[in-house]
């Protein structure tokens, strides 16, 4: 059988993006495939003629039978589109761009003209391609109502995590009934409205007093402002704040020292309803328990059994979770155990694997 061959076309601000690591990690996987890599290294305007570059060489010198272009894509889709002729392109709609502005209103009154602006170079871009990826089944019914596209043209490749994951040794059988130290509970992100940080610090003002320790990382611009802010008006003490680390020490250091992990999202907006956040993937993947915030995804998590799952908007009962965690701390490791079997059935790279083999039309 020859081989398929296959280009991955990215040009992005950061090539290392969590959806561009375990999506070419999950093409590496498939069989009967080779894979060509037009991924930027360069930043600035400069990353898209660097990809378009490499995107032509490899169609001349390697001729590939698929391209696959990769998270945020619109920006690029028309070269692409005319480089890739005659082949079948399957495009990355991770994330709707137009509704980010319009409905999130990720920035501003601006942004949201901008995002109508947007809508119909969105739209053709999902109309001009073979095939359309995203990541959860609730956005698959929101991209095809939004854009008249056929459900049976879009696919479902959940996000997962990294390929390196360390591997996860055997649940303690026992584990002590009070504990010296606070519980510490993480949560990373950009403080995006979906997110929900202002949900986060709302519970960890509720959670004045008890024995729990909040490490939040990430934010900036505006929403870093209005987090301290936020936190200094509820004059919040139980927070330790880190504007910035390195992804490494996050997933080597943080994590595993985590007691409890934030994945959230809490933020209760329409794109929060429909995402399973990255972090999410990166804390089971991990063994960690975390609290998810519920969404319209029908994916197997069940509250105190893999995970802990908290209504959006609400940080009561985020608060109160919280508080269940305190008083039942030596079962967090076994629902941080299940969440990670849950993790390596539906979202690992090898489950990545298969549901792209599917997606793109390379399945034996």
């Amino acid at each position: 059988m020859s081989l398929r061959k296959i280009c991955y076309v990215v040009a992005y601000r950061d090539p290392e993006y969590i959806r561009t690591r375990t999506l070419k990690a999950a093409l590496q996987k498939l069989d009967g495939c080779i894979v060509f890599d037009a991924t930027n290294t360069r930043s600035g305007w400069l990353r898209y003629f660097e990809t378009l570059l490499k995107t032509i060489w490899i169609r001349i010198q390697h001729n590939p039978d698929i391209y696959i272009l990769g998270f945020r894509g619109h920006e690029i889709f028309l070269p692409v589109r005319l480089i890739s002729l005659g082949k079948r392109l399957v495009f990355d709609e991770f994330m709707s761009p137009s509704a980010a502005l319009t409905i999130e209103k990720k920035a501003g009154a601006l942004g949201k003209l901008i995002g109508y602006l947007l809508y119909p170079i969105e739209k053709m871009c999902l109309h001009l391609s073979g095939r359309c990826l995203t990541d959860t089944e609730a956005h698959l019914r929101f991209i095809g109502g939004s854009f008249g596209i056929r459900g049976s043209r879009i696919s479902v490749v959940y996000v997962g995590a990294d390929t390196d994951t360390p591997e996860i040794g055997p649940i303690p059988t026992s584990l002590p009934l009070t504990f010296e130290k606070p519980l510490t509970v993480l949560f990373y992100g950009t403080f995006l409205p979906l997110h929900g940080i202002d949900v986060i610090l709302k519970a960890c003002h509720l959670m004045a007093g008890r024995p729990v320790q909040f490490q939040i990382i990430g934010g900036k611009g505006k929403q870093l402002s209005e987090f301290h802010d936020l936190r200094h008006r509820l004059n919040i003490d139980n927070v330790i704040h880190k504007p910035w680390v390195d992804f490494e020490e996050l997933k080597s250091v943080l994590i595993p020292q985590a007691d409890l992990c934030l994945g959230g999202p809490f933020g209760g907006t329409p794109q929060a309803k429909r995402v399973i956040t990255g972090k999410t993937f990166q804390f089971l993947a991990q063994a960690k328990a975390t609290v998810i915030g519920r969404t319209y995804e029908p994916v197997e998590f069940v509250d105190r059994e893999n995970c802990l799952l908290v209504d959006q908007a609400n940080p009561e009962q985020l608060a109160m979770t919280l508080d269940w965690a305190v008083a039942n701390r030596s079962h967090l490791p076994m629902i941080g155990w299940r969440g990670r079997q849950l993790y390596c059935k539906r979202f690992s790279v090898d489950a990545l694997s298969k549901q792209l083999a599917v997606a793109i039309g390379v399945q034996d």
